[in-house]
């Protein structure tokens, strides 16, 4: 044991002894503190390392994007020339008269009216596109293509003057084949 002298006056308080425990525990608390916050800063950072790699992937993706829009048109068309395809396979298997129509086509056309194109839809509607030499040969062919019996509802779509000099029309006609679709196209 150990004897001294205390200098102090006696109203002031004596200053806490530190012992070896209390040392210990101190040491143990800010070892602890340090870890937990070293594991903090390396967590942030592995957080931060993952945001930029997303970041990086968003990125990515949105240069991509438009493969999608792409990707979505191309089902669409597919789709559209499916039906295409099914709606021929059955014009051939129900026997769409082509023979008969190309055949009765140059008889309809009346002198100064020539047919540039002729495109014939899964449902019997017509469009036919051609050029004339006057107003009267269109109204001609209009006419003659209701007395071949094979179309009905014959409509004039257009008729455009493309040359004053030559006298050229060009016009846009529609119609129903006969016994096919109805109303007009």
């Amino acid at each position: 044991m150990k004897v001294g002298v205390d200098l102090l006056p006696a109203g002031i308080p004596k200053p806490p002894r530190t012992s070896l425990p209390r040392i210990a525990v101190a040491a143990s608390v800010c070892v602890f503190l340090m870890g937990v916050v070293l594991l903090y800063a390396m967590k942030a950072q592995e957080i931060a390392h993952l945001s930029r790699a997303v970041q990086a992937r968003e990125e990515e993706y949105a240069r991509y994007s438009w493969l999608d829009r792409d990707i979505q048109e191309t089902r669409k068309r597919k789709d559209e020339l499916l039906a295409r395809i099914a709606s021929a396979r059955g014009q051939v298997q129900s026997g769409l008269p082509a023979r008969e129509i190309l055949g009765a086509l140059p008889h309809a056309l009346p002198s100064g009216v020539r047919l540039v194109q002729f495109t014939l839809a899964g449902d019997g509607k017509t469009v036919m596109e051609g050029e004339a030499t006057s107003l009267e040969a269109v109204a001609s062919f209009m006419l003659s293509l209701e007395d071949t019996r094979m179309f009905e509802n014959a409509r004039l779509a257009s008729v455009t003057r493309i040359s004053e000099r030559a006298g050229l029309f060009v016009f846009h006609a529609m119609a129903t084949l006969s016994g096919a679709g109805g109303g007009t196209p």
